[in-house]
């Protein structure tokens, strides 16, 4: 009788670990059980590491098992071309809508996360760590720029399930490295958020990339409202109120009147008069896939997002 297939994987996987086994005294005692809820998950990965040319020493339980809420379990991998731990969730799942957040702190690396799953403590270290994810894989280096790239490199030659359909929307995603207002500009959002730019502007945008259930402005208005947040690290709305802000919009996925906007953008601030933002209020003709752009002073930021009921 034919073993079925996960026991064939398992067994070679096992099979190949155990021929260039390195793990000796107390790493032979911390190796990963056959009972731990992680461990077909975390051969599967060996298995395709292996076929990219990774040679594997160890793999052992991880120090990373409560790093998110609702994660399956975690890993460490020793390989002939360094060590990482590998962070797994539900194969459901995926970690697109989290982002890392690095801070230094002296001589500290710190590093938190924001978006969902949620991640309720904190990293940190004398040494910078590398992320890089994968569906519901999430791996961390620590300073190994060549060992980042090898990983990358065979992340991208996974197998993969199916053939991906193309996005209707291409909405702006979050970034993986999180980009955080310039202190002391508000840097708290809803975990459904995220901020989107750079010093120069910078504004809030949802994780999924849509808004939906956008008001009409007036009952007899066809039109979805919206209003949209900038940042600017030089808007003084003492010596320029109204702000010279702009915003310009055409939608992508089918023709449409390019979106309007109130007759000039405001300001406003929160608790901090200091460092004011830019408000614009805009009128989208139709639901649909749109590009938006704002433009202060000659400072762009084009974001996509899709309106929906």
């Amino acid at each position: 009788m034919a073993l079925p297939a996960v026991l064939v994987l398992l067994a070679t996987t096992s099979s190949l670990l155990a021929q260039s086994s390195d793990c000796t005294g107390k790493e032979a005692q911390a190796q990963l059980s056959s009972s731990d809820p992680v461990y077909v998950d975390a051969m599967e990965l060996a298995r395709n590491l292996i076929d990219q040319g990774f040679i594997f020493k160890c793999v052992l339980g991880s120090k990373m098992q409560n790093l998110f809420e609702g994660q399956k379990g975690a890993a460490f991998y020793r390989t002939d071309q360094g060590s990482f731990d590998v962070v797994f969730l539900p194969k459901a799942e995926t970690f697109d809508a989290v982002q890392v957040v690095e801070q230094r702190q002296g001589n500290l690396y710190v590093y938190s996360f924001r978006g969902k799953p949620h991640s309720p403590g904190r990293m940190e270290g004398s040494k910078k760590t590398y992320f890089i994810k994968s569906a519901n894989l999430l791996f961390l280096l620590w300073s190994d720029t060549d060992l980042a790239g090898s990983i990358q490199t065979a992340v991208s030659r996974f197998p993969q399930g199916g053939p991906s359909p193309p996005d209707s929307c291409p909405v702006t995603k979050p970034p993986w490295m999180a980009f955080i207002p310039p202190s002391p500009y508000p840097t708290e959002l809803p975990a459904d958020s995220f901020w989107f730019g750079n010093e120069k502007l910078w504004t809030s945008l949802p994780m999924d990339g849509t808004w939906n259930g956008l008001p009409h402005y007036e009952p007899t208005d066809s039109a979805f409202r919206n209003k949209l947040f900038w940042w600017h690290e030089s808007y003084d709305w003492r010596t320029e109120n109204p702000p010279s802000l702009s915003v310009t919009g055409k939608r992508l996925d089918a023709p449409a009147s390019p979106l309007t906007t109130d007759e000039h953008a405001n300001s406003g601030w929160i608790n901090d008069s200091q460092h004011p933002f830019m408000v614009s209020g805009i009128f989208v003709p139709t639901l649909g896939c749109w590009q938006i752009t704002g433009d202060y002073k000659g400072d762009r930021l084009t974001l996509v997002v899709m309106i929906g009921q």
